[in-house]
This record gives C-alpha cells, structure tokens and sequence, in this order.
C-alpha cells in the first residue's frame, strides 16, 4: 500500500459513512466503495486495499457511468464489513476490533468442558501478537468467568489462571466487578489445607496465582485481603499513571507535567499507527517525522514507562497505558 495514512483515512471516512458493506446496491449485492469514475486517484487507492483481502469481491459501473461501484454479495458482506472495520482502527491506531473467530472463544470459556484448551488457544492467539491485552472486555463476558469460578472446577481455575497470566481479562472491568464472595472464594482456597489429590491440589495452586496476580494488579489489598476500594484504575496504579481530570500528570525532568488526555491518548495511538506499518519501537524517538510537540511530553514518558518493563509486549502496554489514562 503506497498511500500515507492521512490520505487513507480522507479516502476510508466518507466511504464508511456512506457505504462501507452497509448500502445494498442491487439484490444480494452491497457497495464496499463507490468512487467517481474520474477520480482516478480515488479508484487506484480502492484497488490497492480491495488487492489485500481474502474475502470475493467485484467492481462495475453505475447505470450513469459516473460511479465505479466495488461490491460483495451477501455471503461476503460480513466479512467485507470485519475488514472495514479493523482498518478504520489500524489507520488511526486504535485498538484492533475482536475478530468473529475471536469473539466465539471468548464465549466458549463459560460453557465448554475443557475451557483451558480455550484459553490456551487464546493464549497461543497472544504468544503470536495476533491479539494484545484486554480482549475480555466486556462487563457480562468479564461477570460470567467469575461466576464460573465459583464452581470451583480445577480445569476453570487453571484457565483463568492462563487469562490472567497472558493479561486478556481488562484489570480495570475485572476490579469493578470483584465482589467480596469472590475475593473470599480464593482466600479460603489458599488456606485451606492441602489435597493429597494432583487435581484437587492443581485448583489450589491456580488459585495462589490468581490471587498473586490481583495483588500484583493491586485488586486486592494486601493489608486487609479485601478488595481494595482506594482505587479505581488497577493500570493507573501499576503503570505509575496520575491522572488528574482531564489531565495526566507526566514526570519529566523532575516535574510533575500537565498534559491533556486527549494528548496522552493522541501520543498512544501515534505509536501503535506506526507499529502497525511495521516500524520497530526501537526506532522511535522524539526526532521521529510523525513526532509532534502536542505528544513530545507523553511520547517521553510512554516510551520510558515501555523500556521499563522489558517482561510485557510493546503493544500490550499500549493498552495498559490507555486504559490506565481513563474512559
């Protein structure tokens, strides 16, 4: 794709306004991108992005001749629709959407037989860099794992475990649903005596684990053991993040720096843009072309806070730092 990400999002917005999978332009048939004919810039980055997809797609014209109409039937629609979507995000850098695929595993935790198979296949999906932390996201989806572990299944345990380990549960949805019910489930599993069953005792460990990683995460106080109410962002708090309205304090120099959020998050989605043009973090610095001073100051800390902590991705920090400036 030879076209900068400026002129792709001038070209993306008004075609998703307008068409984008979502304007049936003949029976069974729906418009992806409609272009004037003349535009022959306009019609070239259209084929360009229709040249990287797998799903079916075809081009004609309009009864006036003056449109060039690029369509899918309905089979396709839902996946010309996905692909949309994902390069909206990618564009501006925003977080990647949840695939359809992605989204099935996601469900299958609460109800399959073997949910540590499930995690693990999502693990694996995390291990490849094909998703990043805080996929479990929703309140419900976030509510539902709880509530299984209070089946008390080994197999649960380990595959929560193996969700928390690979960061896809969202600290922050995960600390406003924590209820003391469950908080005692794990306390009263760590101190119980021992099992002389391997299956029994493996539960017991996960739930070690589990409880290490809330208290790493600060859900739970180590004080007390309860939940810990002095906080309200868990990310904030590990990432060392203050925010402070619509502000985030960022230490430079030795000064605590007042920048606005929509800055902060503007230095985010600068980074994970380029990361995802392929660009290694590595090489990106203040001198950077894409670099300005609204972000200079964010960029300074992100990236100190990134180098910091070599144990986590790159983009799994990314999310981390976005969650932790607050909705």
């Amino acid at each position: 794709m030879d076209y900068d990400d400026q002129k792709l999002q001038q070209f993306l917005a008004p075609q998703l306004r307008d068409f984008g999978g979502q304007h049936e332009v003949d029976h069974g048939l729906w418009t992806v991108f409609a272009v004037e004919a003349a535009n022959a810039e306009a019609n070239a980055i259209a084929q360009s992005l229709l040249r990287t997809v797998t799903f079916v797609h075809d081009s004609g014209v309009s009864a006036d001749d003056h449109w060039t109409l690029y369509y899918v039937d309905t089979a396709n629609r839902p996946l010309a629709i996905a692909w949309l979507e994902e390069l909206a995000k990618i564009l501006v850098g925003e977080i990647r959407p949840v695939t359809a695929a992605q989204r099935a595993l996601i469900e299958d935790l609460v109800k399959s037989a073997r949910p540590h198979r499930v995690a693990q296949e999502l693990a694996d999906l995390h291990a490849r860099g094909e998703v990043c932390a805080g996929i479990i996201r929703k309140t419900a989806d976030v509510r539902s794992l709880l509530d299984r572990l209070h089946q008390c299944e080994p197999l649960f345990f380990s595959a929560f475990l193996t969700l928390l380990n690979h960061h896809l549960v969202d600290m922050v949805v995960l600390h406003r649903q924590l209820l003391p019910e469950d908080i005692d489930l794990k306390n009263e599993m760590v101190l119980g005596e021992l099992s002389r069953d391997p299956f029994l005792q493996s539960r017991q460990d996960a739930a070690s684990e589990i409880r290490n990683i809330l208290l790493r995460f600060q859900l739970i106080n180590p004080i007390d053991q309860h939940k810990n109410v002095a906080i309200s962002n868990p990310y904030a708090v590990f990432l060392d993040v203050m925010v402070s309205g619509e502000e985030i304090l960022v230490p430079i120099d030795g000064n605590a720096v007042p920048v606005p959020r929509a800055h902060f998050l503007n230095a985010i989605h600068a980074i994970r843009r380029n990361l995802y043009r392929g660009e290694k973090f590595s090489s990106f610095d203040t001198q950077s072309p894409w670099m300005n001073a609204t972000i200079a100051y964010s960029f300074r800390f992100i990236k100190q806070g990134i180098e910091s902590r070599t144990d986590l991705s790159v983009m799994d920090l990314l999310y981390m730092f976005e969650r932790a400036a607050g909705e």
